[in-house]
């Protein structure tokens, strides 16, 4: 399915709202309270996330501009990001079940298969080759490859991926410039430079950078793989309408746009899209009938997003330079604030989190409760 001007949904409806319950049973909160990790880089007190590490403090002054820091401080809550982004790997070990780490796989499988020269793979989507990448990216993760679901995982996303259609696959990759002026095929595309308004620096990584007319090189959409089973059109009308992935995208047709690198002028990038090979169902918003529809699919789904639209791009760069600013000001007085919502009990600090909301629905339970512990937490962050 090919849809316009889509984005992903970041809540689930069936998520609780309604009745919150303490976030730290008395067994965790005299644990977190007692520990003898004294050395620990973080804390969390009654107002947020604290580091007593300099090296971390310094680390947070240098942190670029990103999407996913944006999502993480202006959308959701400025102490779990910090903690997934600076401290969860210290205590929070990959395993092959892991979202991130199957994402990441398929990624390099993509990087892959499309570095390959187009006169080498042929224009047409080879799934035999595609194999051979998706083999190679697990072979480059020993710890993880002999994991049977993973593989199953793996073959899945990569037949499904290859069976989304020519628009998807069959495309033609643009070459940029590095900092050093090595040419490379545009795969995970590292983009890093100042935007308007915006005190820090922005960093973007681009998936895939495709060309639809190869008499015109500068003239490029932006892709963007995405391995969940649900997709979505972004409207404003929405009822869970998420900008995170509309904002993305824009971000990155912002950041070509400045990227000198490879043109004087920058990039003309004229459309952005998400490729979503595992989608089994698109959301969206009929305006006709001012309801939200949710419509499964069968063979992925190809969303594609307006990246030139003015009022989107203002709101990305306003989040932007509130996303620096904010982490301007935290770093400054060392205080991450906590931003609590109905998605707490889906954070890893849920249990030992003071300002954690967690809902009494089934649902939210089992998720606080299978959240790390204060022990399993405690060399990375403890509660003060």
């Amino acid at each position: 399915m090919t849809t316009t001007s889509g984005n992903n949904p970041s809540t689930d409806s069936t998520t609780d709202s309604a009745t919150d319950s303490p976030a730290v049973d008395s067994a965790t909160e005299t644990a977190a309270g007692a520990t003898t990790h004294a050395d620990a880089p973080a804390w969390l007190d009654g107002e947020g996330l604290h580091f007593a590490d300099d090296a971390y403090k310094r680390k947070m002054a240098r942190k670029p501009v990103s999407a996913s820091m944006i999502h993480g401080i202006v959308d959701a809550c400025p102490a779990q990001y910090i903690f997934n982004s600076a401290l969860s790997d210290i205590v929070i070990p990959e395993t092959p079940q892991d979202a991130r780490v199957r994402g990441t796989l398929f990624h390099r499988a993509c990087e892959l298969y499309y570095g390959i020269p187009t006169e080498e793979r042929g224009e047409r989507i080879d799934a035999n080759r595609f194999e051979e990448c998706k083999l190679q990216a697990l072979d480059e993760r020993p710890d993880m490859a002999s994991d049977p679901d993973l593989r199953a995982w793996m073959e899945s996303a990569s037949q499904r991926f290859c069976a989304m259609g020519p628009a998807a696959t069959d495309v033609a990759v643009a070459r940029y410039r590095t900092d050093d002026g090595t040419e490379r095929p545009a795969l995970e595309m590292k983009i890093s430079l100042h935007l308007p308004g915006v005190r820090r620096r922005v960093f973007g990584a681009i998936d895939r950078l495709t060309v639809p007319d190869p008499d015109d090189p500068r003239t490029v959409v932006v892709d963007d793989y995405k391995t969940g089973r649900k997709a979505s059109v972004y409207s404003e009308r929405l009822r869970f309408a998420d900008f995170n992935y509309q904002r993305q995208q824009t971000l990155y047709a912002m950041l070509l746009e400045h990227d000198t690198r490879t043109f004087d002028g920058g990039w003309r990038p004229v459309g952005g899209r998400l490729l979503y090979p595992l989608a089994e169902e698109v959301s969206f918003h009929d305006d006709a009938s001012d309801q939200d529809v949710r419509m499964p699919v069968q063979a992925g789904a190809l969303i594609q997003l307006n990246v030139l639209d003015a009022h989107n791009r203002a709101r990305t760069l306003q989040d932007a330079a509130q996303a620096s600013d904010t982490l301007d000001r935290e770093c400054e007085t060392n205080l991450y604030e906590y931003r609590p919502s109905m998605l707490c009990a889906w954070c890893p600090l849920a249990r030992i989190c003071p300002a954690a909301r967690i809902g009494a629905k089934e649902n939210a339970q089992k998720a606080a409760a299978s959240q790390p512990d204060a022990a399993t937490l405690a060399p990375a962050i403890v509660r003060g």
